[in-house]
């Protein structure tokens, strides 16, 4: 009896056993949560995630007006460069409280890394990194074509903070006006006119070439006029051509990018190639001979 009797109180004790372990196990978690959660205040308030690039008026400030200590830049003065072509390029970036992490140079088009701090990573001699005080400055000598693009000044913090400038490399181009090539009898005179939109690296020089001769200036015969505004245009004329005056004349702007077109110089007419294209059209008109002469005997049959 005594037996019956005690197995509902060992039932009582197991589950009064139990609701203590639940109430144990709530507790606990209720506690690591907090625990979780103070922790992590604490965290975001030692340890600020990165805003990435910011300018000097935006910089974040803690809740006493205090600016934080993280590296920020300075809004770059210029964030496109323009640069003539065979001149440097310079890109420089300001860097405020870097501390003891390290700026990095990348181009843009292959995103491959030019410098890490003032080593540089390139084979190319023109490229070198200079630092003075909060500015890092990149720059490309002797600029090309192919050096234009977006460039990337990074510091490494995280996730990384960057900012992008964008390098625009002007090439002046000839454009000699009229046809790539011109038939001309001897005694006439040749005129050639050159224009370049762009601006000169040297402002008004603009040589001229025959095949690979310089073409002399001071000739009675020869003379060439320049005339800079808001385009540049270089005019040479040939008196009295001859036939020596047959050639190729290339129209050199300084630092640019020529032009050329072809002269002959003939004695007497021109011939009719010359003066009415290609012949092969001509040729037409005897090709349908036989196909009206084939259709006439048709209809007659």
């Amino acid at each position: 009896m005594r037996g019956q009797e005690g197995h509902p109180s060992r039932l009582a004790l197991l589950g009064c056993l139990a609701s203590l372990c639940v109430a144990s196990v709530k507790g606990f978690a209720t506690q690591t949560a907090w625990t979780t959660q103070t922790l992590e205040s604490i965290s975001l308030a030692d340890n600020p995630s990165p805003q990435g690039p910011i300018s000097e008026q935006e910089r974040p400030t803690t809740t006493h007006g205090i600016t934080e200590d993280a590296p920020y830049f300075v809004s770059p003065p210029l964030s496109s460069v323009r640069t003539r072509l065979g001149r440097p390029a310079v890109l420089t970036c300001v860097v405020k409280h870097l501390g003891n992490r390290q700026v990095s140079w990348i181009r843009g088009r292959d995103l491959h890394v030019l410098s890490y701090g003032q080593v540089t990573f390139s084979s190319d001699a023109r490229l070198s990194v200079s630092h003075s005080e909060d500015s890092w400055t990149l720059t490309i000598k002797f600029s090309q074509p192919r050096d234009a693009g977006t460039y990337s000044c990074q510091v490494n913090t995280q996730p990384p903070q960057a900012v992008w400038y964008n390098l625009t490399v002007i090439e002046a181009r000839a454009n000699i006006l009229g046809k790539e090539t011109l038939y001309l009898q001897s005694g006439s005179t040749i005129s050639l006119q050159c224009v370049i939109k762009e601006q000169l690296a040297i402002p008004g020089l603009v040589l001229w070439y025959q095949d690979d001769h310089l073409v002399e200036r001071q000739s009675s015969r020869i003379k060439v006029t320049t005339r800079v505004t808001n385009v540049t245009t270089s005019t040479l004329t040939v008196e009295a051509a001859r036939l020596q005056d047959s050639g190729n004349y290339s129209c050199w702007p300084s630092a640019g990018r020529p032009d050329s077109v072809l002269v002959h110089v003939i004695q007497g007419d021109p011939p009719a190639a010359m003066q009415h294209g290609s012949s092969a059209p001509g040729a037409c008109p005897f090709l349908l001979v036989p196909m009206i002469l084939t259709s006439l005997m048709f209809l007659l049959t």
